[in-house]
């Protein structure tokens, strides 16, 4: 789960989900109201987290598998993604460059 760099309290999977959602870059520490920005690892890790629904659906789909399994299993792994994704934030108090 984050910590906030600058009071070092930890968020909650609940909270870190809740602000999943913002698609903002920096988000506010619900503790001392400082802003934190994810990290440049974090989001390259979260970005290749959320493909894996999409790639995940190529050998389902050239192994002729029917559409009631692809489309189920497609929902099981959204489902595990955005539930593993709040474990992957890390913060910093300064924002990174992407590149």
């Amino acid at each position: 789960m984050p910590t906030c760099q600058h009071c070092y309290a930890k968020w909650s999977w609940r909270e870190t989900f809740c602000k999943m959602f913002t698609f903002k870059n920096k988000l506010k520490c619900s503790s001392c109201k400082t802003f934190q920005y994810i990290s440049k690892k974090s989001r390259n890790q979260i970005s290749l987290l959320s493909v894996m629904p999409c790639l995940s659906s190529v050998p389902l789909v050239s192994f002729n598998l029917p559409i009631k399994v692809i489309v189920s299993l497609q929902f099981i792994t959204i489902v595990l993604a955005l539930i593993w994704m709040p474990f992957l934030y890390k913060l910093n108090n300064k924002d990174e460059p992407m590149w």
